[in-house]
């Protein structure tokens, strides 16, 4: 009886089972996809100018574009992967909203409250690094386009991140990009990861994976910029293990509702504020 449990992970949507050689294949070939993409990009950016207008310190037009397709590339990838191993699996974009609301509601406004009190934990430890003069948020704001030379004061910071951890989970454009990987990473590559290994090994291994595919945005420094001790390749790391911590919390949400979409509340709303 035990044996035909373990069997039955590997049923198909029509009730066929599954070879081991078969779920290989389409794991190794949507890797081979999305880390060509990846490359092909990384070699780019090696190549290419400096992203970055020297006199805003804002994003070059072109680069923004860039990098903005730069979050379908797994979702390209699985339609490949699927086109070529005639993997009719689900898709899991069915919101199954129902009997999951709270699901929805801890993806969408959690994210925002545990960033809030990490700041605040953090800036009553090293209060020497709370920058109210906002340059490095100006810094961010260059990095994704937005002009570096806006006014800012300390109230109008303030409440520019409460409005963003209310409105967060509604940013339907920043969650369309975060659907762009879920539905690579979570949707389609971890359900194989499952069915090959344990579901904590195929969690850690997936987390892993997809923090390396973040190498060209951290090699641009795009998300921690470049004036850290060994950039690029210590944020590397850093992305990769924050990846695996965060692909736990994505994994949990998406097996919870067998579906990818508050995956992609939750990963938008991290790029909204964390950010």
């Amino acid at each position: 009886m035990s044996n035909i449990k373990v069997l039955n992970t590997n049923i198909d949507e029509k009730g066929e089972l599954l070879d081991e050689k078969i779920l290989k294949k389409r794991a190794i070939i949507y890797l081979a996809f999305v880390y060509g993409f990846i490359l092909i990009s990384l070699i780019l950016s090696i190549i290419s100018p400096n992203p970055f207008d020297k006199g805003t310190n804002s994003i070059k037009p072109a680069y923004s574009l860039w990098f903005s397709f730069f979050s379908f590339f797994p979702l390209l990838s699985n339609f490949l992967t699927r086109i070529i191993t005639k993997d009719k699996s689900p898709w899991m974009i069915k919101p199954n909203f129902r009997k999951n609301w709270r699901t929805y509601l801890i993806a969408g406004f959690l994210p925002g409250a545990l960033i809030f009190l990490g700041a605040v934990l953090y800036f009553l430890i090293f209060p020497n690094h709370l920058d109210l003069s906002a340059v490095k948020l100006i810094e961010t704001y260059g990095r994704f386009g937005l002009p570096s030379n806006l006014p800012h004061t300390v109230d109008s910071i303030i409440k520019i991140g409460f409005v963003g951890v209310l409105i967060s989970p509604f940013i339907i454009p920043v969650t369309i990009f975060a659907f762009g990987e879920e539905i690579g990473w979570r949707g389609y590559l971890l359900p194989i990861l499952m069915k090959l290994m344990n579901k904590e090994k195929a969690i850690l291994l997936n987390g892993v994976l997809w923090g390396l595919g973040h190498t060209p945005l951290i090699y641009y420094g795009f998300n921690y910029g470049l004036d850290y001790w060994g950039a690029p390749y210590t944020g590397i790391v850093a992305m990769t293990l924050v990846c695996v911590a965060l692909g736990i919390w994505l994994s949990y949400v998406t097996i919870k509702s067998n579906s990818v979409i508050p995956a992609s509340i939750l990963h938008g709303s991290i790029n909204v504020i964390g950010e």
